[in-house]
């Protein structure tokens, strides 16, 4: 069995021995952004699928920590200019039977499609904008049907104002109307280039 060690952000801000002391929220209790926010905040925002993730052993100040790189296959820029190629690094992931956790902190996997609200690639613990709000899941029911949205602990997501409800929050339009459909990705990325500034030339992708 792996040896399974979660920290709370305080823990690891000890570990890391402030190393990345940047304006980040705690893992476990981050509020939730409104859809502006969301949007606004990120340095840049992309549609991509996990290529392949990597994780290693690292040091520092005599403190040994699991990181992890994600390299992605991008799809679709809906705001802003993400570097290519386009790899994400973060603290936490497995490494033989030692396994590192942030607490709260999505987790990535190879051939998933995902949008995701990057912030401080590099530079924070978890480069996502509010870390669990700033990653989105696609999900088709079968490979020729219409590509849906959820929010990053699985639950559908119905309207982009619902970014800024809990995770563990039942949202509103399924509640007053349980035959909606969540929203389409496609929806969904016409509704950041929308709010987005200074947004990039995007791909056609298959709707």
């Amino acid at each position: 069995m792996p040896r399974f060690m979660p920290f709370r952000f305080a823990a690891l801000l000890g570990i890391l021995g402030g190393w990345l002391l940047t304006p980040v929220a705690r893992a476990t209790s981050v509020a939730a952004p409104e859809f502006e926010q969301l949007v606004s905040q990120a340095d840049y925002v992309v549609r991509v699928v996990v290529k392949s993730i990597n994780s290693e052993w690292r040091e520092n100040q005599g403190h040994a920590y699991i990181a992890s790189k994600v390299e992605l296959e991008l799809h679709e820029i809906l705001k802003g200019v993400p570097p290519q190629p386009l790899v994400l690094e973060f603290v936490g992931g497995r490494v033989g039977t030692e396994e590192l956790v942030i607490e709260g902190a999505p987790k990535f996997h190879v051939g998933e499609e995902n949008i995701l609200f990057v912030q401080g690639n590099g530079h924070q613990i978890y480069p996502l904008v509010g870390i669990m709000h700033g990653l989105y899941l696609i999900y088709k029911e079968t490979k020729s049907g219409p590509a849906y949205v959820l929010r990053s602990n699985g639950m559908p997501l119905y309207s982009e104002q619902e970014v800024a409800l809990p995770m563990t929050a039942w949202d509103a339009i399924k509640r007053l109307h349980p035959q909606a459909l969540p929203m389409t990705a496609a929806a969904f990325s016409q509704k950041i280039r929308s709010v987005g500034t200074h947004t990039a030339p995007t791909s056609e992708l298959a709707k």
